[in-house]
């Protein structure tokens, strides 16, 4: 399996649209849905947007619904920690039951521990999740171990 660890704001809204809870930028979740149909990846929310069940939380999986899109879990509320802890908490409980064999982070901050050099997909802050962004998200899912190694 395949793992997206999603965060959202500054991927699929941003400072252009001032972080909008209403996610009015079509064009971020189409390119989120574009990566899990090129990748055939499961999204693990690793967002604020996770804690308690809010209005921003409840019309992300409205959007999500619109676009076909599924959220298969959520990472661990962790305090004092960074986002990449929390990452690592799910894959710790997870790696070996999902059977993850891949996973990127899509997420404008670099707070991501060991995985910030290698499995972080960093977007701006300013633009959200971008076409060159998520054409580096399928390429790093989509290698295999073996191209990976060589």
């Amino acid at each position: 399996m395949k793992v997206i660890f999603l965060d959202v704001d500054g991927v699929l809204n941003s400072a252009q649209d001032g972080y909008s809870i209403r996610l009015k930028t079509d064009s971020h979740l189409k390119l989120l849905q574009y990566i899990v149909k090129e990748t055939g990846a499961k999204i693990v929310l690793s967002s604020s947007w996770r804690i308690g069940f809010t209005p921003a939380s409840k019309n992300l999986l409205a959007r999500f619904k619109e676009y076909g899109l599924e959220l298969m879990d959520c990472t661990p509320e962790l305090s004092g920690t960074c986002r990449g802890d929390e990452i690592r908490k799910w894959l710790d409980e997870f790696k070996t039951e999902y059977d993850v064999e891949r996973f990127a982070i899509l997420d404008d901050e670099a707070d991501m521990a060991e995985f910030t050099e290698t499995n972080l997909i960093q977007t701006d802050t300013n633009a959200g999740l971008q076409k060159a962004d998520a054409v580096r998200c399928i390429r790093w899912l989509n290698v295999s171990i073996v191209e990976e190694n060589v």
